[in-house]
């Protein structure tokens, strides 16, 4: 089992701020696949690196899609936040 913490923008299409995926995903990259038929909104939130990921309070800056996942880990999807001045 592995439970997801949604931000507010992908919450309210779930219909819930957190998702349990008892479903087998091995990588975050199966997660990403299962989330984007679960939540069509995702995959272009995800494609456009406008959500980061951390695993189990770990941020996950490269290879994202290939880190291994284990029963009981939790994925965290935080929306990107980005500007400041010149």
């Amino acid at each position: 089992m592995i439970t997801v913490h949604l931000p507010a923008s992908l919450a309210a299409e779930a219909g819930a701020d957190t998702l349990t995926i008892t479903d087998v995903v091995r990588t975050v990259g199966d997660l990403v696949d299962l989330l984007a038929v679960r939540l069509p909104s995702f995959r272009a939130l995800f494609d456009d690196a406008l959500i980061n990921v951390a695993v189990n309070d770990d941020m996950l800056l490269h290879g994202v899609r290939d880190r291994p996942l284990a029963d009981g880990d939790i994925v965290e999807l935080i929306p990107t936040i980005s500007g400041g001045s010149a």
